[in-house]
């Protein structure tokens, strides 16, 4: 009777342990949902398609597409494919270092082509696998914040002009700075869901059909932290800081002082009884 007692002690110990863990981790990842400016994987699904469309119109281009870097594999991956070719070539990989994308991708050099049938660079398998045989390409990297080349962002076919210049490559480069913002936040977006599932799994003895639905769930989970209110507001301040934190020391040391006043405000305001909370 004492050993089954202490046994259902035991019990009562871990299960109250494990649920302040989860409680723990649930703030935590709040947090790091702040700290990070997390997006939704849909929603930025649909914004990259959307940029590498806007940068088609905005350079006049029939086909464009945006391809990323899977380092592990050493390969490139069309991602986002607009015009004639995109039911055709969606998800299609080909090695890093093979084409001007992949040139791209491995040097993270930009590249523009005049003439691609007659450029040795140029993939003609490829090409030909797509159907469409391009006479002018441009070829961008899309570089992460650590350097990291995640991708690269290609344009076929010059209108209104006989090949892409200096000024259309400098514009493609600002389309890749929005598209590499887009894909971190995507990236952190998959790890956040990944460690919520890997977290309530390590609660250990899940079975594995368990582990797989917990894995799942966890991706609602953290979609329903992002899109809460409170944490979207804390993601917009938490941007406008970093954005003043690179900026010059004294921008710096002005945005830390409105903070600590604003922080005093609210604590002020928030004690019983006190004369900004009746102003409030």
């Amino acid at each position: 009777m004492a050993e089954d007692q202490s046994q259902d002690n035991r019990h009562s110990n871990g299960s109250a342990e494990d649920l302040a863990f989860l409680a723990e981790l649930r703030v935590a990842l709040g947090s790091a949902a702040a700290v990070g400016a997390l997006a939704a994987a849909s929603p930025a699904d649909d914004l990259l398609a959307r940029i590498v469309r806007t940068a088609a119109q905005v350079i006049p281009s029939p086909e464009g597409a945006l391809f990323l870097v899977d380092q592990e594999r050493r390969l490139l991956t069309f991602d986002v494919v607009i015009g004639k070719t995109a039911a055709t070539m969606r998800g299609t990989s080909f090695p890093l270092g093979h084409g001007i994308a992949g040139l791209v991708a491995v040097s993270g050099q930009s590249i523009a082509v005049a003439n691609a049938q007659d450029d040795p660079r140029h993939a003609k398998d490829i090409a030909a696998q797509s159907g469409y045989f391009p006479t002018t390409i441009l070829a961008v990297p899309v570089t992460g914040g650590d350097g990291t080349v995640l991708g690269v962002l290609e344009l076929l076919d010059r209108q209104g002009q006989p090949a892409y210049d200096l000024a259309d490559m400098d514009l493609l480069n600002t389309f890749a700075e929005q598209v590499a913002i887009m894909l971190e936040h995507r990236r952190a977006h998959t790890s956040l869901a990944g460690l919520v599932g890997r977290a309530l799994a390590a609660l250990g003895g899940l079975p594995a059909p368990v582990e797989h639905l917990i894995r799942e769930r966890s991706a609602g989970f953290a979609a329903a932290i992002e899109a809460d209110p409170i944490t979207r507001r804390t993601v917009e301040l938490a941007e406008l800081v970093a954005t003043v934190a690179d900026g010059s020391p004294a921008a710096h040391d002005a945005c830390a002082d409105i903070l600590r006043a604003f922080a005093r405000y609210g604590d002020a305001a928030s004690q019983p009884g006190s004369d900004l909370e009746r102003l409030l």
